[in-house]
């Protein structure tokens, strides 16, 4: 299995086996869903972009290199399965994402044992100055009060409670809506569609 096929059962099968998910999509669908996605996850919604660049810091030239310098991983633009938890907070403590859009990344964050205490530990670390990184990581989000809020919505979705996502679309704004959606699409053939049909060559010559 790939790695993201790995990722998939993961990540996605935590919300099976929690029966929030009736099935898993394929890695192809996976892929398909990534790009339909693209035009969201490269974005800002209205609300973000007007809190979000408040700072110098917090505008476009300046932040994206900086939240790359702070987790390189941020440069591939993927589903984000396949991320470690370790690199998923530093996304999150780096990037402005309001509230109705964290439910995707908090639930991925879940899926992994241990992913949400260390969210909150590392907001934490922002919030009391602990970290070098602290001042910075202030300025390239911007909004007041940014990391103490990722601090309650970890202990939420300990609960099971997510963000309301809002007017925003509810295909991307969870790990849930966003793997309904992939399952929506049609699925690569299986790989004996490529084969010789042996069975129905034989009974041809019955």
């Amino acid at each position: 299995m790939s790695r993201l096929g790995r990722a998939i059962a993961a990540r996605m099968g935590f919300f099976v086996r929690a029966g929030l998910l009736l099935r898993l999509p394929s890695k192809w669908q996976v892929e398909v869903g990534v790009k339909a996605m693209l035009p969201v996850t490269l974005s800002e919604s209205p609300r973000e972009r007007a809190r979000s660049r408040q700072t110098w810091l917090g505008q476009i030239p300046i932040r994206v290199p900086l939240q790359i310098l702070y987790c390189p991983r941020q440069a591939i633009v993927d589903s984000g399965l396949t991320l470690s938890p370790r690199q998923l907070v530093r996304h999150l403590l780096s990037v402005y994402h309001e509230d109705a859009f964290l439910g995707y990344d908090l639930q991925v964050l879940q899926s992994h044992p241990g992913g949400l205490p260390l969210l909150a530990a590392q907001a934490q670390r922002v919030v009391r100055g602990q970290t070098l990184w602290a001042p910075l990581l202030r300025g390239l989000v911007s909004w007041p009060h940014y990391h103490e809020r990722l601090i309650e919505l970890a202990a939420e979705a300990e609960r099971f409670a997510y963000p309301d996502p809002l007017d925003l679309d509810p295909r991307f704004t969870s790990l849930v809506g966003f793997a309904n959606f992939c399952c929506s699409f049609p699925d690569w053939p299986p790989r004996e569609f490529y084969g010789f049909d042996l069975a129905r060559l034989r009974g041809r010559d019955r």
